[in-house]
Order: structure tokens, then C-alpha cells, then sequence
């Protein structure tokens, strides 16, 4: 064969294997199991299998996902048999204790260190001021070596603040992004890092012991004070925090959203239970309601009148 006849035919076979547009099925010679009849999620049932016409089925009521039962409260809820925040970590994480804080400093500087430091001194980027010099966020994150959180916030109260959030969303729950386990490493990378700063500091800390209030008193008001954090947002030596100080506030007049108010046993008590409702100027919306009954809101205000 000439040549050019070589070169015509290799022309062809290129020109043939380009195709051309067809309404025809291509020939699919070893099908294997590309096409065979299958159900597929998010799409509609053509079988007529199903009534509704929904390829996709919801799961049998009560069904539970394999590993996720969720009946290890302490594990799953960081809260002891009676419901409180635990004082202990889950043993697993105990008898792992070097592998779970090498793990948690991993976790803690993906979603912790922007905002509370890679010191954990609440100096993190997103925590810095914004560009016109004011605060990025409503309530700066506080430093993890505070004494209020090193040695007297048990484990189950960062456990909490992990996975549901704190100060009305301002931190918000990480329970999406960071599973259990990690949850649980991160707070011993912390609790390790707080005891290489303070000797002092326990790996689980017994947290303030609070005894059921029976009589008010100004006792119980002080004890109260630390175990439901109220010193976390509010001083007694007249310094702002988060929110106004204890000191000399009963009887003192306040600028609030809803106007002037004085703080009487109607306003104190609101101020609990619906802290929306009057919100102090100059102070930003960022308390959750509490859960404190009469007894407790009594304790709590004989002692913020022993604080002038």
C-alpha cells in the first residue's frame, strides 16, 4: 500500500473515533454493574416498590445508629448519676491520660486557640479588637488559668461549655464540629496545662461544694456566687467584667433598655430568671437565664447587701 493511502485510512480511523451526535444508547459491551436496577438515595422511586414514591426510608422508630446510643451519661453529658456536672473524668480518658492531652492540644488549636490563646490566656486572634478599635466579641473569652475555671469549674462544666456553649451564643456549642472523644481530650490538654502553670491546680478539681439551701442566708449567697458562676461575669470590688459589679448594687438606680429601674427584690429576681428583659447599658446581652429557686435568689441577694 502507497503512502498516501497509509496516511488516508489513519485519517479515517481518527475521524471515526470522534463520533457523532446520536440519540441512540452508546453500546455498553461489559455492563458489569453500571447499569443494573438499584434503588438511589435522593431520588424517585420509579419501581412503584414504595406508595409514597420516596426512594429514601425513614428509619424504624426507635432505631439507633451503631455507637450511639448515648447511655453513658458521664461520657456523653459530662454529668454524674444525679445529673450534676461531674466532678471526674470517664475512666477511659484517665487510663490514656498522655495520648488524650497529645490529642486535645492537637483539637484545641484547631477550634480553641483562635479565641481563648495559644497560651490559653484568652489572647487568641478573633478575641484581638476589631479594625475600628472595638471588641470582635459581645464577651471577651476569659483566660483558662483563672482560678474561677482552674481550680474551681469541675471538668463536666467545661465538658458543658463545650457542647452546648455558654453566655447566650457568644461562645457558641462546638458539638458539631468536635466529637465526644475530642471533647473530652481537649479539657485534658487543658487541665494539663493548667497544672504545668499552678502546681496548685488538680486534675479534677472538686469544685465548690454546694449544700441545699434550706434558710437564706448571706452564707449561702457567697457559696452560691462561685458555684453558679456568677463571678464569672460579675465583681465584688466595684471592677467591670462582663456584667455590672456586685458592689453597692442594691438600692442603686440603673440605665436599662426599658429605662430607668432600681435594684429591688422585683428587679433582682427578674433580672435571673428573664435577664432580657432589662438589659443594663453599657453591658451587653449575654446572660442566659438561671435556674436559682426563691431560697437561692434570697441567699444571693443578702449577700450582694453585705458587699457596699
Amino acid at each position: 500500500m502507497s503512502l498516501k493511502w497509509t496516511a488516508f485510512a489513519a485519517v479515517s480511523v481518527l475521524a471515526g473515533c470522534r463520533g457523532w451526535e446520536t440519540e441512540e444508547r452508546p453500546v455498553h459491551l461489559i455492563k458489569n454493574m453500571d447499569t443494573q436496577e438499584k434503588g438511589k438515595a435522593y431520588r424517585r422511586d420509579t419501581t412503584g416498590l414504595f406508595a409514597d414514591g420516596r426512594m429514601m426510608r425513614a428509619p424504624v422508630e426507635g432505631t439507633v445508629a451503631q455507637g450511639q446510643l448515648g447511655d453513658d451519661l458521664l461520657l456523653e453529658e459530662g454529668v454524674d448519676e444525679a445529673g450534676q456536672p461531674s466532678k471526674a473524668f470517664p475512666a477511659a480518658v484517665k487510663s490514656a491520660w498522655d495520648e488524650q492531652v497529645s490529642r486535645g492540644q492537637d483539637r484545641y488549636q484547631i477550634y480553641c486557640l483562635p479565641c481563648h490563646g495559644a497560651n490559653l490566656d484568652g489572647k487568641g486572634t478573633v478575641a484581638a479588637l476589631a479594625l475600628d478599635g472595638g471588641p470582635r466579641l459581645t464577651v471577651p473569652p476569659p483566660s483558662l488559668h483563672l482560678e474561677r475555671i482552674a481550680k474551681d469549674m469541675v471538668v463536666g462544666k467545661i465538658y458543658s461549655a463545650i457542647r452546648a456553649g455558654v453566655n447566650n451564643g457568644n461562645m457558641p456549642s462546638y458539638a458539631a464540629q468536635i466529637p465526644v472523644a475530642d471533647r473530652w481530650a481537649i479539657i485534658a490538654y487543658v487541665k494539663s496545662e493548667q497544672m504545668k502553670k499552678d502546681a496548685s491546680v488538680q486534675q479534677e478539681p472538686g469544685g465548690v461544694v454546694v449544700q441545699v439551701v434550706t434558710v437564706a442566708t448571706a452564707e449561702a449567697g457567697a457559696v452560691l456566687y462561685k458555684a453558679k458562676t456568677c463571678n464569672a461575669c460579675h465583681s465584688t470590688d466595684g471592677s467591670k467584667i462582663v456584667g455590672p459589679t456586685f458592689q453597692g448594687l442594691w438600692g442603686r438606680s440603673e440605665e436599662t433598655s426599658a429605662g430607668a429601674v432600681t435594684v429591688d427584690d422585683a428587679y433582682f429576681k427578674e433580672s435571673i430568671l428573664q435577664p432580657m428583659a432589662k438589659i443594663v447599658n453599657g453591658y451587653p446581652p449575654a446572660m442566659p437565664p438561671q435556674q436559682l429557686n426563691d431560697l437561692e435568689i434570697e441567699s444571693l441577694k443578702l449577700f450582694i447587701q453585705t458587699l457596699k
